[in-house]
């Protein structure tokens, strides 16, 4: 990954720690969004399993 990193930041002339900030910027964005969904999911998921047997 450092690897990687390094070249795109020689390719786009980007200093690398910008990448990485960036980088765990948008996976704190993703995480946060991740745990905004759950609650819906789950209650996604109880309504429609719940048996009226």
């Amino acid at each position: 990954m450092d690897k990687k990193i390094k070249e795109l930041a020689a390719k786009y002339n980007i200093p690398e720690q910008l990448l990485k900030e960036a980088m765990e910027l948008e996976k704190d964005k993703v995480n946060l969004n991740n745990r905004r969904l759950v609650p819906k999911l789950i209650e996604l998921i109880e309504r429609y399993t719940d048996s009226s047997d």
